[in-house]
């Protein structure tokens, strides 16, 4: 038989049980509440570069997406070979594996005009703990280069990224066939980079000097080109290494020479779009256009080439020369091996890999759009490393080209080495 003590004791059990989320509630209490916030593995970074990239905060709510999205935004200061997250209880743990504070690097260059250099540097990802990328690096061979780059996501506790650069180049000139000695200075500012909108401002002075008439426009063969670009660019990667998803656009216009300085007299437009689709976690696409038109008065220096593993894969190396180009290319992918960080001589790193598959399409003219066309079809090995961003073995054939078949090893996203000159 039930007693009267049993059952009201029971009822107050019940109440109590069933008052708990609500007292939960009440109190500001849930799965996702944040009592503290601590971060392991931080011995070169001050904690103050990495609270700047970091919404969680003590006494707030941080689900899981917003803890990814920390580690999202710490991967773009470049200074980690791995981030993760866990839970203690209700303190939020972040631990962060650091790049070593100075490195040294190989460094090699390949392209269709230049074939194969290949040199050294030392690269500091995090200068002064606070994030600032710093390389100097040369390359022997077919081209002999020396440059220095100093850079960072923000100028102290403002938004604004910025980058110096110097540079010296003595090379031949496959394509164009000339030789080259170059130096080349440049200063660059973008934000606010906490923001996926951002404008962009840079200036560079370019002083060539070749081998022969045709390429400078100076009776001498050397010509002092000051460039200033403006423009604005919507950035909404995910991440900058190993990307899944997002998009990147940038829209500029870059005016060359004249009334600045020299004989130079031109304007180039410029669109670069990229984009990424996750499919899964391991598979995904990515596209990308590049347009850039040049009128006026460029010079042989200030001109494209297209063909090889760094613009067009399968159209052999040196297929076009122009003062305006179009390419775009659509690649599936899938993460072979997801990056994970390795210690290497007492040093952080980190590596993955990638399969690719896909085609491009290239356009070249100096006058009228479609003067020359092209294609090609490829599949290849990425492997993801830091400094280098990517190592790129590719085999190719174009349709266009009469399936000729091509390998070729390149460096760098291709595209980002697309958007440089030397190709």
């Amino acid at each position: 038989m039930i007693n009267r003590k049993s059952i009201i004791l029971s009822i107050f059990a019940f109440s109590l049980l069933c008052s708990l989320p609500v007292a939960a509630q009440e109190s500001g209490f849930s799965e996702t509440h944040v009592a503290a916030v601590r971060f392991e593995g931080l011995r070169l970074t001050n904690l103050s570069t990495v609270m700047r990239e970091v919404k969680a905060r003590a006494g707030s709510g941080c689900d899981d997406a917003c803890a990814q999205g920390d580690l999202d935004r710490l991967e773009r200061l470049g200074a980690f070979a791995g981030t993760s997250w866990h839970r203690m209880g209700d303190t939020l743990v972040y631990r962060l594996v650091e790049l070593p504070w100075v490195v040294p690097v190989p460094n090699g260059r390949i392209s269709d005009e230049e074939g194969l250099s290949l040199g050294a540097g030392l690269k500091a990802p995090n200068l002064f703990g606070q994030a600032v990328a710093a390389e100097f690096q040369f390359l022997l061979g077919h081209s002999t280069e020396w440059q220095v780059n100093m850079g960072a996501s923000r100028m102290g506790a403002l938004p604004l990224g910025w980058e110096l650069f110097t540079s010296r180049t003595d090379r031949w000139d496959e394509g164009r066939r000339y030789k080259e000695l170059s130096y080349t200075n440049r200063a660059s500012l973008v934000g606010p980079t906490d923001s996926r909108l951002r404008a962009l401002a840079s200036f560079s002075v370019t002083n060539v000097e070749s081998d022969r008439t045709g390429i400078a426009l100076s009776r001498d063969n050397q010509d002092v080109i000051p460039m200033i670009r403006v423009g604005g660019l919507w950035d909404g990667r995910d991440r900058l290494s190993l990307t899944t998803s997002g998009l990147y656009q940038e829209l500029s216009i870059e005016k060359s020479g004249r009334p600045f300085n020299g004989p130079v007299d031109s304007w180039e437009y410029l669109s670069d779009t990229r984009f990424w689709i996750p499919l899964d976690p391991r598979w995904g696409i990515h596209g990308s256009h590049l347009v850039q038109v040049q009128t006026g008065r460029t010079g042989g220096w200030k001109t494209f080439v297209l063909g090889g593993a760094n613009t067009v894969r399968g159209l052999p190396g040196n297929w076009a020369t122009a003062k305006s180009e179009e390419i775009a290319s659509l690649e599936l992918r899938w993460l072979a091996l997801p990056p994970r960080p390795i210690s290497l001589a007492g040093a952080n790193l980190f590596y993955g890999l990638q399969v690719i598959g896909g085609a491009d399409f290239g356009v070249a003219w100096n006058d009228d759009w479609g003067e020359r066309t092209g294609h090609g079809v490829f599949a290849g090995l990425d492997l993801v490393v830091p400094f280098l961003e990517r190592v790129r073995l590719v085999a190719s054939v174009s349709p266009s080209e009469g399936m000729r078949a091509d390998f070729a090893v390149g460096l760098f996203e291709k595209t980002v080495i697309e958007r440089y000159r030397v190709r």
